[in-house]
């Protein structure tokens, strides 16, 4: 039997094969087959992925060094602290003299300006004071180190602090401090005590306290 005779032999054996009742059905059933399988295995290996990811999420803290040993992750940056009031006052704390803001409206902006020796003045912080105007604790806003303590002629003792982030603030008003050039302090720590200055009403205690970045004044929002 010459090549040719088997090849018409092979074509003959497939025709009747496919002419069989079952060949189709059967070859529908086998496809279907193929293809669930297929489907599950990628269904399968999916779902491994998720897992792995969702396990390394749930352990974000564990790392591996560089000597194949697992510890706990250092963080690389401490939480932002929020500004709060340079006072322990609650309810009862007030402010009178606002930030002066030039995009405020006008009633706000009445509200931030000083008006002594016969000139007006633009606030570059917040006055704030005791509604029943007893003298009371200045803490810090911020965490942070005392960059300065000084007496000014108008604003009277005076704690300057530097924190991160080019952020500074500045306490002043104060009759007496508790703080030296240095110290580092936590947010709440106490600077000193309220007392007077020559802006606004002289008589009243309170604590002149500026917010600033990169050197600047800026509104403070206190939480």
């Amino acid at each position: 039997m010459n090549e040719k005779e088997r090849k018409l032999m092979r074509q003959s054996k497939w025709k009747r094969l496919t002419r069989q009742r079952w060949f189709y059905p059967a070859l529908y059933i086998t496809l279907v087959a193929v293809v669930l399988a297929g489907v599950m295995v990628y269904q399968f290996n999916t779902a491994t992925d998720v897992t792995d990811d969702s396990q390394s999420e749930e352990n974000p803290a564990e790392v591996v060094d560089n000597t194949g040993e697992t510890g706990d992750a250092v963080p690389v940056m401490s939480d932002q602290e929020d500004l709060v009031m340079p006072v322990l006052l609650g309810d009862q704390a007030e402010i009178i003299t606002n930030f002066y803001d030039a995009e405020a409206s006008s009633e706000d902006q009445e509200s931030a300006i000083y008006f002594y020796n016969n000139q007006y003045y633009q606030s570059k912080g917040v006055d704030i004071t005791s509604k029943d105007g007893k003298e009371f604790e200045v803490v810090a806003a911020y965490s942070g180190t005392v960059s300065s303590v000084y007496n000014d002629d108008l604003l009277g003792q005076v704690v300057e602090m530097e924190h991160e982030g080019e952020t500074s603030t500045f306490y002043a008003s104060l009759s007496d401090v508790s703080v030296e050039e240095g110290d580092e302090l936590t947010q709440g720590d106490v600077i000193g005590v309220s007392g007077t200055n020559v802006y606004g009403d002289s008589e009243v205690t309170k604590v002149h306290f500026r917010l600033l970045e990169n050197g600047t004044p800026v509104k403070p929002e206190f939480h």
